[in-house]
């Protein structure tokens, strides 16, 4: 398995809070079947401390398989983000310890 980091930033046309609200139980529902894989993720949050993104760390066999995974959360059918980076990704400080060496 790789590791890819997954950055993205939501729409800035205002829409992005009520999307992200409305679809929030869903997106939820849809990562608990990714649980095992996402190694770490959470809100990316502005200024004022209020959600503008994403982060996460994913284990895939490659890059395709996390595309999917991305492009089928509700989050991005509802069309909140603007902007999705991924990119493959290699942990190193305080690497956990289930992962191979490097």
């Amino acid at each position: 398995m790789n590791l890819y980091m997954v950055y993205r930033l939501d729409r800035t046309d205002g829409q992005a809070p009520a999307i992200r609200e409305a679809v929030r139980p869903a997106h939820r529902a849809y990562m608990d079947r990714f649980s095992a894989r996402v190694r770490l993720g959470g809100p990316v949050l502005d200024a004022n401390g209020q959600g503008c993104g994403g982060l996460m760390v994913i284990e895939a066999e490659n890059e395709d398989e996390v595309r999917a995974m991305v492009q089928d959360d509700p989050f991005e059918q509802a069309g909140l983000s603007a902007h999705i980076d991924i990119r493959p990704f290699r942990w190193q400080t305080k690497r956990p310890a289930d992962l191979p060496p490097l």
